[in-house]
């Protein structure tokens, strides 16, 4: 019995949860699933710590009673339309169904998904929160670990309730490589089955031993199939069983003097309906709690509800008398309901002469406006103002635009006229009166270019070994530069170097080594009388000049 309870309690939840977001859907983060605040947000609306209330929309998910759908006005150009989590259509059929019903459908789904929700606020690889219905929290083997920690119980004696530390210990015994390191994961799922009712004080219900057997036996359900019903109608063995230990649902209420209604059981779905509608919902249990409110009375007015329909559905559905304060109060509401209309325009037509808006008004030309009379010398119409003045002018009328004052603006037509461009005359320009380059800047143009012209011919006279440094022996080649080097700097001779500079490109260069120390080469230029210091891991070869 306590797992039937807690069964009737997390369809209870359940239902909450998705009306909560059929209220106020919740984003979708670009990275996928929820973000931690919307999680938070259902949480605390429901009452629930946050672990539970990911578990059931993880479920839910799962069950196919939410889905995604594109926020209306929300686009982004460069990431795409926003996306929204909310109750899917499956959510109607789900909620017509028996509680017993419901239950298999959250808990067969939770059974087969292949999703981990106790990875929900854990760290990822890249340490990144994982958040509720994100792609992080899926894991193949969630169903097959399920199942192999709930056939323990299964195994066990009927009302048999081993502590989660004998349920480890087993599974440890039954398969010692399989269950090593999945621990957590193991105990997550014993906790997951207490929450949804699988099980109740440590030990596996009847009804979910027969959701196990189901399940092991078909792995997994038809999609034909979401309330748990066999091909020819008749529940499943689970749902007929778990309905044995429920209360019967009740399709009558007892309205109290303080306006109350105390409903003596778990509601039908039709009478569930119409409480949400017409009353505000207290207190949830076996015996659930509304009250008839001054704003509950106004929504079931909005709903299309009438005076005479609320009398009748409290008289039809109450077994006690229907208090006068209730009659009162209804006729008081429904006596001021409708008194102010609101409406969307877009346009409107006034004029002293009721004649002529007549004559507008009954003018068949003029019927794509949709023009509507609200006093003898309004018109109203959904279009916009520029198409009502177009419409009525090449009909024949002479209407005026007015401001919000009633003062009439008469403007002349705006003159489209492209930007302001200089014109396009040719100038004779001398070419010797053109400005001339400072004369440090031009030499120093000079000097780079007979740079370049002296490194191109030294490149040139460079020796064939320098020219063609890649290529294999490029360490041996190294090796043989340091002991060139080190006989020129003994020797004061002149030598050719070819090294790799900053840029990875190879360059030679004449020189006279001057030392070799601390992995350089400090040497003269011939030609510049300049000191270079070269990296001796950047010079590729050496060669005695001729």
């Amino acid at each position: 019995m306590a797992g039937a309870g807690q069964a009737m309690e997390v369809v209870r939840q359940a239902e909450a949860l998705l009306e909560q977001l059929a209220a106020e859907p919740a984003s979708v983060l670009r990275s996928g699933g929820l973000g931690v605040r919307d999680l938070r947000r259902l949480a605390r609306a429901l009452g629930l710590d946050e672990t539970t209330a990911a578990l059931l929309l993880e479920a839910s998910h799962a069950a196919g009673l939410t889905g995604e759908l594109e926020a209306p006005g929300a686009a982004a150009p460069r990431s795409g339309t926003e996306q929204q989590v909310l109750p899917s259509a499956g959510y109607e059929a789900w909620r017509a169904g028996s509680l017993a019903q419901r239950w298999e459908q959250l808990a067969r789904a939770w059974l087969t998904m292949t999703r981990q929700p106790g990875l929900v606020g854990q760290r990822d690889d890249r340490d990144r929160p994982i958040t509720v219905l994100s792609p992080e929290a899926e894991r193949a083997g969630a169903p097959i670990g399920r199942q192999a920690a709930l056939s323990v119980l299964a195994d066990l004696e009927p009302a048999t309730a081993p502590t989660p530390d004998e349920v480890l210990e087993l599974l440890d015994w039954r398969s010692p490589r399989r269950s090593r390191g999945r621990e957590a994961a193991h105990r997550e799922v014993l906790t997951e089955a207490a929450m949804l009712g699988v099980t109740g004080l440590g030990a596996l219900t009847s009804y979910g031993r027969l959701l196990l057997a189901d399940a092991t036996s078909s792995e997994q359900r038809s999609a034909d199939d979401p309330l748990g019903l066999h091909a020819d109608g008749e529940p499943s063995t689970a749902v007929r069983a778990l309905d044995g230990l429920l209360p019967a649902p009740v399709d009558h209420f007892l309205v109290q003097a303080d306006l109350t209604v105390v409903v003596p059981g778990p509601a039908d779905p039709t009478l569930a309906a119409e409480l949400d509608v017409v009353a505000e919902h207290e207190s949830a249990g076996g015996a659930s709690v509304h009250r008839v409110t001054l704003a509950s009375v106004r929504r079931a007015l909005d709903a299309g509800y009438s005076a005479a329909d609320l009398h009748a559905l409290f008289t039809r559905r109450s077994r006690t008398p229907v208090p006068q304060g209730l009659t009162y109060l209804v006729d008081d509401v429904a006596r001021r309901h409708g008194g102010l209309r609101v409406g969307a325009t877009g346009a409107y037509l006034r004029s002293d002469d009721e004649a002529l808006l007549g004559e507008v008004l009954a003018d068949r030309r003029l019927e794509v406006l949709a023009l509507r009379r609200l006093a003898p010398t309004v018109l109203v119409t959904p279009c916009p103002v520029n198409r009502m003045l177009n419409t009525l002018r090449e009909a024949g009328y002479a209407p005026v635009p007015e401001d919000a004052t009633g003062a009439a603006v008469l403007t002349r037509p705006r003159t489209r006229r492209a930007p302001a461009r200089s014109p396009g005359t040719a100038r004779i320009v001398d070419p010797l009166a053109a400005p001339r380059l400072p004369m440090p800047r031009l030499l120093g143009m000079v000097e780079q270019i007979r740079r370049g012209d002296a490194a191109a011919r030294a490149a040139r006279q460079a020796p064939a070994l320098l020219r063609g440094q890649e290529g294999a022996g490029a360490a041996h080649r190294h090796t043989d530069a340091l002991a060139v080097l080190q006989q020129a700097v003994r020797d004061k001779a002149l030598v050719w170097v070819g090294y790799v500079d900053a840029h990875g490109a190879t360059a030679s260069r004449l020189v006279r080594p001057v030392s070799i120390g601390a992995g350089y080469l400090r040497a003269e230029d011939e030609r510049t009388e300049m000191l270079h210091t070269f990296a001796l891991h950047r010079v590729a070869a050496a060669v005695l000049a001729d």
